[in-house]
């Protein structure tokens, strides 16, 4: 199991392990058209909640599929399993001023609120999952 945050999901948890880099290159795109996490969101942003959970989770869960992501998430823990999924690949939330468009930029930390999710890499990302690196000759 690779190592991550846990998050309650349909009565049961779940280690939710931080996505890959190359599932953070592909997701990146549709992470920003995510602006808020309630009642006001629309289909395609749903779809696109349940696509970066899913793929977060297959990681630990290959059998896992959107559809049951999608049965999982509610109104209720939407946004704490999508801001672990984040902040557990490295991204931080960025503070928003009302009325202004959002602009990724570095926050002091993970437990900042998080109004929208307007999310930045920073550098200390896992490596929780990292192989251990290969022999190095020493002399």
């Amino acid at each position: 199991m690779i190592p991550g945050v846990m998050v309650a999901m349909g009565g049961r948890d779940w280690t939710v392990p931080p996505l890959t880099l190359g599932q953070l290159r592909r997701l990146m795109p549709k992470v920003r058209q995510l602006t808020d996490i309630g009642a006001q969101m629309d289909e395609t942003q749903i779809g696109v909640l349940v696509e970066i959970v899913a793929a977060a989770l297959q990681r630990n869960y290959p059998d896992m599929m959107a559809e049951t992501v999608e049965n999982l998430l509610d109104l209720g823990n939407a946004g704490a399993v999508l801001h672990a999924v984040l902040t557990g690949s490295g991204l931080r939330p960025r503070e928003q001023t009302p009325g202004e468009a959002a602009a990724p930029e570095p926050s002091p930390g993970a437990d900042a609120a998080m109004p929208a999710t307007s999310m930045t890499m920073v550098g200390s990302a896992s490596m929780g999952s990292s192989p251990l690196p290969a022999a190095t000759p020493t002399a």
